[in-house]
């Protein structure tokens, strides 16, 4: 008990550093938990101590954690106390994200170069929210008999929150079933967001390849669901998670997707990167997607929450260990999402109870969708991340992006063939 008191105190010491937007002054331990004792501890770990895990701990599989350098010797005696292995495998947190930065540019330089088309849509780089709002403005002209493009809410700080509409019909009546997906509600999970508009870019602009998506369902999409906190990670701080509200003095940010009302509970202080805001649906951003969800529930039959890192496809419940009474059905499903990516080319994602193989999680937006009578909600946990950067090289976004696009085609297909009675 003392050494997670010690680690608590730990977790304080890097918050108050994180929040000036530097991180020389952590590092990034690889841990990886060989028994079901030392993965509850490191879940234990990383719940009172708020412990900035990068990947989802998994039996057997390494996961990233950030950890303040001044606290190194309780770190890694909390560690082997337990026998959990471990290596140090980044000294610098803050030159791990510089030197990924200049990569990224660099690549983006020599793209450009050696491009010969002057197109600005490309796969290669992560883009910027404005680049995002403008690509779907402009598929919204391009394509006004299958795209519309709303301004659903506003955030914090004013920004817009956009949503894009798919449908072979131009409008959506809510007479086929509707997958409704959102991604970038943590900040700092750029992958995700890409991910979802590669699916975009695919189902818009090559339409004609995607009858079996696109004949029977409909698509409502929120692709930065948290702009505020996504803006942030590009001009300020890089690991930022939460939105943008000032919580007091010192802190600022709401975890979104702690902050919807099926099962909130408020866990955590103000400081953490997992608060879940002072009541449930607090945030702009939480009333927007409830929003926009209570427009179209009678019709969503696939609600998918895109998320970074850990190669999981998980189904309710999150917030207890309590299994969906649909599981085996949930169950299935996943596993046909999974085979259709390890099918392209893809890893091997584990399928299962959000909080059996994850951890628990009260206020998701998974748990919420299944709480309307969504019967097929997910999280997804794609891939990513890697030793030379917190993110993937942009160089790895075409062929993560395109593996992924398996995962959305499989859950969209299997929502055209669901009964909306």
């Amino acid at each position: 008990m003392k050494s997670l008191v010690a680690l608590i105190a730990c977790q304080l010491l890097l918050l108050a550093l994180a929040r000036a937007g530097s991180y020389h002054e952590f590092e990034v331990y690889n841990v990886r938990p060989e028994t079901q004792e030392q993965l509850k501890e490191l879940l234990k770990w990383r719940t009172m101590a708020d412990v900035d895990f990068w990947d989802a701990p998994k039996l057997n599989r390494n996961a990233r954690v950030m950890v303040a350098r001044p606290e190194r010797k309780i770190v890694e005696e909390f560690l082997e106390r337990h026998d959990i292995e471990y290596d140090l495998v980044v000294e610098d947190v803050q030159e791990m994200l510089n030197k990924e930065h200049r990569r990224n540019e660099e690549h983006n330089r020599r793209i450009k170069r050696d491009s010969n088309s002057r197109s600005t849509v490309n796969f290669e780089h992560f883009w910027t929210l404005d680049e995002i709002y403008d690509y779907l403005d402009e598929l919204a002209l391009a394509y006004g008999s299958l795209v519309r493009v709303s301004q659903v809410g506003e955030t914090h700080e004013g920004r817009p929150i956009k949503a894009i509409t798919i449908s072979t019909r131009g409008e959506i009546d809510q007479t086929r079933p509707i997958v409704f997906i959102d991604g970038g509600i943590h900040a700092r999970e750029w992958a995700g967001v890409m991910s979802v508009m590669y699916m975009i870019h695919e189902f818009v602009e090559h339409s004609n390849q995607y009858a079996a998506q696109l004949d029977n369902a409909d698509y409502v999409i929120i692709p930065v669901a948290n702009p505020d906190g996504y803006v942030y990670t590009h001009a300020e701080n890089r690991l930022w998670r939460k939105n943008r509200v000032q919580n007091n003095v010192l802190c600022y940010g709401v975890d979104l997707n702690r902050n919807f009302p099926y099962q909130w509970d408020r866990t955590t202080t103000e400081c953490t990167n997992n608060f879940a805001g002072k009541e449930a649906s607090s945030e702009n951003e939480t009333k927007t997607i409830i929003a926009l969800m209570d427009r179209y529930k009678a019709a969503i039959r696939v609600y998918l929450a895109v998320h970074t890192y850990g190669e999981l496809i998980l189904w309710p419940w999150g917030y207890d260990f309590l299994h969906a009474p649909n599981e085996a059905d949930l169950q299935r499903l996943g596993e046909q999402a999974r085979d259709a990516l390890v099918a392209a080319g893809g890893p091997t994602y584990e399928v299962g109870n959000s909080a059996d193989i994850l951890y628990t999680a009260t206020g998701a937006t998974d748990d919420y969708a299944y709480s309307l009578g969504v019967p097929f909600a997910y999280t997804l946990e794609l891939t990513g991340g890697g030793s030379q950067g917190f993110d993937l090289p942009a160089s790895e976004l075409p062929r993560v992006t395109a593996q992924t696009f398996e995962l959305f085609k499989v859950f969209g297909q299997h929502a055209g063939t669901l009964s909306l009675s």
